[in-house]
């Protein structure tokens, strides 16, 4: 028997419509502003449609070879970074989550590692230690330095504490040894929270950008969004062509920013949408204890 709709229902359902297309509108803006004309773009004339429409933001980024190499280097860091952060992840988080009778020493290096969250030298001194290891300059400056996210790690040891410890006994007599039970026992029982965390590194290291700026000054080595950001920021027009400067000319701030969001924006959504039913089961798997 199906409800009757009520007012209360029907309030409700525009609300939650206002509310996505609020969230969505500022999605799709950005898009349109890529598409759009620098003239009407300063006018403030795009809001709902592109006007003007042109893909001169797109072939500016599109046309330097160095965008490729960029690419390259931004889909090789976030293969290799998060495969070491998940394979850290999970390394770490089973000794810790064991009880302590089990593992003593986890009190220490919980402490150990929630020290590290907390206090950091700061920018300088971590510029310093990269150079002194001889990692400046290269592609390992950006993937060792983060390799353990001490936070995320936090949200390991709660998802395996949340795995019953009867089927850590019971393997145990059965002959398996710790690295039989963590990857057959703990890992196949925490893959909603293994891929929610996945998504958050995944994220993390598409995005990041500073530490391609700081530690990188070969431009063929430097990932996708520190290009994007040099496109903007240091631009040379002694090296320029009169028809780069004048494809420049054609476009605003506004609409490469936009397109260069939009760029950025694509292999997250690409991804999200394959991750995205494990990212409900897995935030809230070590939310609740029984």
């Amino acid at each position: 028997m199906r409800k009757k709709l009520t007012k209360g229902h029907v309030v409700i359902v525009i609300l939650l419509i206002l509310a996505a297309l609020v969230c969505l509108y500022p999605l799709w803006y950005t898009l349109i502003v890529s598409f759009s004309d620098k003239a009407y773009v300063e006018g403030g004339r795009v809001w709902i449609i592109p006007r003007g429409f042109n893909i001169k933001s797109y072939i500016k980024i599109l046309q330097d070879n160095v965008f490729f190499s960029a690419l390259f280097v931004s889909i090789k860091r976030v293969a290799v970074g998060c495969s070491l952060n998940m394979l850290l992840l999970v390394l770490t988080a089973f000794p810790l989550c064991l009880h302590g009778k089990k593992f003593p020493e986890g009190k220490f290096f919980k402490w150990f590692f929630m020290a590290n969250m907390l206090f950091n030298g700061g920018m300088i001194p971590s510029y310093v230690l990269i150079r002194q290891y001889g990692l400046f300059d290269s592609f390992w400056s950006m993937i060792l330095p983060g390799a353990l996210p001490i936070w995320n790690m936090i949200l390991m040891i709660n998802f395996f504490r949340n795995v019953p410890y009867e089927l850590n006994e019971s393997a145990t007599i059965d002959g398996a040894n710790p690295f039989q039970i963590l990857f057959k026992i703990y890992v196949p029982l925490c893959v909603p929270s293994l891929a929610c965390l996945f998504l958050f590194q995944f994220v993390g290291h598409w995005n990041s950008y500073f530490d391609g700026l700081l530690y990188i000054n070969d431009v063929a080595k430097q990932p996708l969004q520190t290009y994007i950001y040099n496109l903007s920021v240091t631009l040379d027009y002694s090296t320029m062509s009169s028809e780069e400067i004048i494809a420049l000319a054609a476009t605003s701030d506004k609409t490469l920013n936009a397109a260069k969001v939009v760029v950025a924006m694509v292999p997250i959504l690409c991804v999200y949408p394959f991750i995205q039913k494990y990212f409900t089961a897995g935030m809230t798997l070590g939310a609740v204890k029984g």
